[in-house]
């Protein structure tokens, strides 16, 4: 009987070791998959504010230009007003 309790023990002890290995295996092949997650995620994340800042420079470029067009019409209507008033 003792005997069998010492061969079940170590039966079940080579068990434990096995499933312990095979955690620390799968552990370590999700933390590599994380590791990667990240890495594209932190990638598109750089790449997409860089392309937000470009078309935020674009946009305050474009604003400008518009400005310009407004305020150089705006100033040809008061010129012609002025002339019309003459």
């Amino acid at each position: 009987m003792t005997d069998m309790v010492a061969i079940v023990s170590i039966i079940s002890s080579v068990f434990s070791i096995i499933l312990a290995v095979y955690a620390i295996q799968f552990s370590r092949r999700v933390e590599e998959r994380l590791k990667n997650n990240f890495t594209i995620l932190k990638e598109t994340m750089e790449a997409n504010q860089k392309q937000a800042q470009e078309c935020l420079s674009n946009i305050d470029r474009e604003a400008a230009a518009i400005k310009t067009t407004v305020d150089q019409s705006h100033e040809k209507l008061h010129q012609t007003i002025q002339n019309l008033k003459k």
